[in-house]
């Protein structure tokens, strides 16, 4: 944490106290190592970057891998926090973060009642992740042009087609309207010669075969960038977004396709989570 960010909350009369914790709370996966490598990572990172004297950072996931969120708590508040900030690290709005993350924090509470508890909003459509996502775009053309530096883009009668696919969900509370929003950001940031597509990867639509007709047909996109938008790989990045890209080029095999890597750990996703617990935390 720096001095400045600790300054303007002291100046806005809120602190987290000393006894501050918080926990990243993800989804969590059964399948493979990535995510709860990727988790604990970004754990690490967090602590360092809100410092080892001002908070204790923990890891919980709502499926899948231990702790679940009352554990997480209940070990923090055995570090003696008694201020606690739950980060949900989700890209958008569904059933994980309204009912499934209320449940937590009730149990929670019922089990430490003498706590505080509070939750950041999850992700949804921030600039600053359209930024990652953007970086990740333009590295994939520049490997396509053979050049880091020189970016051929294409035009308004042959445009780009990015598809941002994010896990696909069956939750009927999602409404996917950050993720359209997302795809506006993308496309408005990217400029002239790109256009832009949003998909889920299954379960349900906006799906990447409607993507891909908006992109290729409606719009004569000649090239097809895929950005997974999940955190790590796993079994939805090789079965259902490569899986899906590999049929359809099958579909449209005049049409190149590309795969950008997902999302990771990178320093400007530890800096944005940072700066939503912050915020959260002094509010």
């Amino acid at each position: 944490m720096t001095s400045d960010t600790m300054t303007s909350g002291r100046r806005n009369g809120a602190s987290p106290g000393a006894g501050w914790g918080v926990v990243l709370l993800a989804h969590g996966s059964q399948r493979g190592n990535h995510t709860i490598d990727g988790l604990r990572d970004m754990v690490r990172r967090l602590q360092s970057h809100l410092g080892e004297d001002n908070a204790k950072v923990r890891m919980a996931c709502m499926e899948f891998i231990q702790p679940d969120l009352p554990k997480a708590v209940a070990g923090l508040v055995a570090d003696g926090c008694t201020d606690i900030t739950v980060m949900p690290f989700l890209l958008g709005q569904g059933t994980h973060s309204t009912e499934d993350l209320a449940e937590g924090m009730e149990r929670s509470l019922e089990a430490d009642p003498h706590i505080r508890i509070k939750a950041t909003a999850v992700f949804g459509a921030d600039p600053a992740l359209v930024e990652i996502v953007r970086q990740r775009v333009q590295a994939q053309v520049s490997q396509r042009n053979g050049s880091a530096g020189s970016i051929t883009t294409g035009t308004t009668d042959a445009p780009m087609g990015v598809m941002l696919v994010k896990a696909g969900t069956r939750s009927q509370a999602e409404d996917h309207l950050w993720l359209y929003e997302m795809g506006r950001m993308l496309e408005e940031q990217l400029g002239a010669g790109f256009a832009v597509a949003v998909a889920q990867s299954h379960f349900g639509p906006p799906t990447m075969e409607e993507a891909a007709a908006d992109l290729v047909e409606r719009q004569g996109a000649a090239s097809v960038t895929c950005v997974p938008y999940i955190f790590f790989p796993g079994l939805i990045l090789t079965r259902n977004i490569i899986g899906g890209v590999k049929t359809l080029e099958r579909k449209y095999p005049g049409v190149g396709f590309a795969v950008t890597p997902t999302l990771g750990v990178d320093d400007g996703l530890v800096e944005l989570t940072a700066q939503r617990i912050l915020d959260a935390a002094y509010d």
